[in-house]
């Protein structure tokens, strides 16, 4: 009988992440898009980014944006209410927020292509439509939380997630931006090193933490247990992988060995992009428990 609990419970979270792959989907690639312009405008500020690059890198994080609008419209996240507690008007609000953040990205492309770095306004624009968006999808998950603690702790995560996806796909880009202009001072890829590095040692220290705080409430050990395959490669795709090529690429980038920065930062994210996905589930694995 104590197996045959065990099977019916396996396959309930089994079947939670299935049901809620779209929707882990979209937070990955806002969050991404999110972080990534977020860094972008971090590096402008400190200096070294050639207009080219800032032209380049508008447009990829306007396409990520208009992924992410094309997968929260095909499964609006107010649906999955059977399965969580997510907080329906804030969920309700993720699809105009989403639209809101593809048109102050092609307003920025718009303004990038045309002007050497975009007009400050822009800047100042795209940055409002990022925070606004990154707090719809942080409040949408606040009921998940057992106590305000927890939902700060939720938030944290939330953000720090959104951080380490935008650094690590920026300094993949910015590093293949070097390849062909070598002679580029090094500053901004070592900065977004930095962030990325910093993001992951957070981001081990807030997931486990937001995790153990959903639902009921239990304690991280309990709540990576639910799912021990879904928590392993967590583990190793959000944090032991890319640390270990992240780490490195520091290194090469200070040496200005831009190819092996390039391809560790490629690594990074490689293993960056599915671990953070596959977190995502294991917050609603637990939150349906």
């Amino acid at each position: 009988m104590d197996l045959l609990a065990s099977t019916s419970i396996s396959s309930c979270h089994e079947c939670v992440a299935t049901l809620t792959l779209p929707l882990a989907l979209f937070v990955l690639l806002a969050e991404t898009a999110v972080g990534g312009m977020a860094t972008v405008a971090y590096l402008r500020m400190t200096g070294g980014l050639t207009h080219g690059f800032l032209k380049f890198i508008a447009v990829t994080y306007l396409v990520l944006g208009v992924l992410a609008l094309l997968v929260v419209w095909a499964g609006p996240p107010g649906s999955y209410r059977d399965l969580f507690p997510i907080s329906q008007p804030a969920a309700g609000s993720l699809v105009f927020l989403q639209s809101l953040l593809v048109v102050a990205l092609f307003v920025q492309v718009i303004m990038t292509w045309r002007r050497k770095e975009g007009s400050r306004l822009s800047w100042l624009v795209t940055m409002a439509a990022c925070g606004v968006l990154l707090a719809g999808i942080a409040a949408s998950f606040w009921p998940l939380a057992s106590s305000a603690a927890d939902g700060i702790v939720l938030v944290v995560a939330v953000v720090v997630s959104s951080v380490v996806l935008g650094a690590a796909t920026t300094g993949m880009l910015l590093g293949h931006w070097y390849l062909v202009t070598p002679a580029l001072t090094n500053r901004p890829l070592v900065r977004s090193i930095v962030v990325l590095l910093i993001g992951l040692v957070l981001q081990a220290v807030a997931f486990p933490l937001a995790l153990g705080g959903l639902g009921h409430g239990s304690s991280p050990a309990k709540a990576l247990g639910l799912s021990p395959v879904l928590s392993i490669l967590w583990a190793l795709g959000a944090v032991a992988l890319p640390l270990m090529a992240a780490a490195p690429a520091l290194a090469t980038c200070r040496i200005r060995s831009f190819m092996s920065t390039t391809g560790l930062l490629y690594l990074a994210m490689i293993a960056l992009l599915p671990g953070q996905l596959l977190g995502q589930l294991l917050v609603f694995v637990a939150a349906a428990s």
